[in-house]
């Protein structure tokens, strides 16, 4: 009689994980919805653009005017670092539409010359040296504001983040508003 309790008892849990694994087919559907993307998320995809526009532009002025390469390469390597970081804090929910990442712009025309952090479009850059500069530190002015008007909007740990970008931006337009002397 034991015996047969045994086979009976391993029937019954066998018909039980039945059940259940039929269950469980349904698949990550079986647990509704995913969440929408957080606000945050469509800062950080703000954040992000204007990171790649003010790539694209360092590119542009330093293709523009080689003899700038000096002072804008490690402004542009701090860019790219701001990219990675922003890159980094972004995460969208599995299943959830993902905010597109723009890919990154080309320059635009001289006509579209002025700050655009919102990743509008890039201004090609003036070959003149220190009009290129000039531009330049316009557009770091220019996103360092606009960082920081999105501060009151994300957590506090993001804000940080934001604010960190944003002061390195304002350092940079100081270093480019620096008369620069020759050898």
């Amino acid at each position: 009689m034991r015996a047969d309790l045994r086979r009976r008892s391993v029937l019954a849990a066998g018909a039980a994980a039945a059940a259940l694994l039929a269950a469980g087919c349904k698949g990550v559907g079986a647990l509704g919805t995913p969440p929408k993307p957080s606000r945050e998320v469509g800062v950080l995809g703000a954040a992000i653009s204007a990171e790649k526009v003010m790539i694209a532009r360092y590119r542009s002025a330093v293709a523009a005017s080689p003899a700038l390469a000096g002072t804008l390469t490690p402004l542009l390597g701090q860019h790219q670092a701001h990219l990675a970081a922003l890159r980094a804090r972004l995460i969208v929910p599995a299943g959830a539409p993902a905010t597109p990442e723009p890919a990154t712009p080309e320059p635009a025309t001289p006509e579209a010359s002025g700050p655009q952090p919102s990743g509008a479009g890039t201004p090609a850059q003036p070959s003149a040296p220190a009009t290129a500069l000039a531009a330049l530190a316009a557009a770091e002015d220019a996103a360092a504001a606009m960082l920081t008007g999105l501060l009151p909007a994300v957590s506090p740990s993001l804000a940080q983040l934001l604010a960190s970008v944003a002061a390195s931006e304002a350092s940079h337009a100081v270093v480019l508003h620096t008369p620069r002397t020759s050898p």
